[in-house]
């Protein structure tokens, strides 16, 4: 029977600005209180940037038993993701949180001005740091969380191209040391993309060097089976 009353629901407004966030606000929000109000149970939730708002995560994991939900953004970056958190996660409580989320962070390296350049040290922290505040976000709630490496990259007519990859080799590598501190699923995708020199994305794998299209999806959605089955996880 469909409640005559609404729930309460966290909304957590518009950043202001052109800020990528932003878009997809209201859509979210009238979602999330379709799911609340309906006291649906979701056993997996994608959350992060374009690369999981753009992965059709229905076609490749739905259809098992499993309800899947996608809550992500196109760039959308860790501070305003930690910030929208609660609403698109944490109150909906699924069973798995899969966070990825980062590499738009990094197009800071692009500013135009030196002195506006930040150091790639302060970056890494910067994101480490936003996520793991959303990894204990969703612990404290009951919510297994899975953090996801950064994508490499391969963006020809980017200048920042080789020093993006380094930082985020360095960013994937503390991700991972502090996920196994943690005990909580690590999935590496950034091993499964990478080209044989170790840093860039493999060709043939996205049209722009950023975003996988089909053939990218398909490597990532094996690898994040192949690791949750380590976790004897299923999805």
């Amino acid at each position: 029977m469909v409640t005559m009353s609404r729930p309460d629901v966290i909304r957590p407004g518009l950043f202001g600005g052109v800020i990528s966030a932003d878009t997809r606000r209201n859509v979210f929000d009238y979602h999330n209180e379709v799911l609340i109000s309906h006291q649906t149970k979701i056993d997996f939730l994608f959350i992060g940037d374009s690369i999981t708002d753009m992965w059709d995560v229905e076609t490749y994991f739905g259809g098992k038993g499993n309800r899947i939900v996608n809550r992500g953004i196109g760039g959308d970056m860790t501070p305003y993701l930690l910030r929208r958190f609660p609403a698109d996660c944490v109150q909906l409580k699924p069973r798995y949180a899969i966070i990825l989320i980062g590499v738009n962070n990094t197009w800071a390296l692009d500013a135009w001005r030196a002195c506006d350049i930040p150091k790639p040290e302060k970056l890494q922290k910067e994101i480490v740091a936003d996520i793991l505040k959303m990894v204990n976000l969703a612990k404290d709630d009951g919510i297994i969380p899975i953090v996801c490496s950064i994508l490499p990259t391969c963006i020809d007519t980017n200048k920042q191209t080789e020093q993006r990859n380094d930082l985020i080799i360095a960013i994937n590598q503390q991700l991972k040391k502090e996920a196994e501190n943690l005990s909580i699923p690590f999935v590496n995708y950034h091993s499964y993309l990478v080209a044989e020199d170790g840093k860039t994305l493999q060709p043939g794998l996205a049209e722009d060097g950023l975003h996988p299209h089909v053939l990218g999806y398909n490597i990532m959605a094996d690898a994040l089976c192949k690791e949750l089955r380590k976790y004897n996880i299923t999805i």
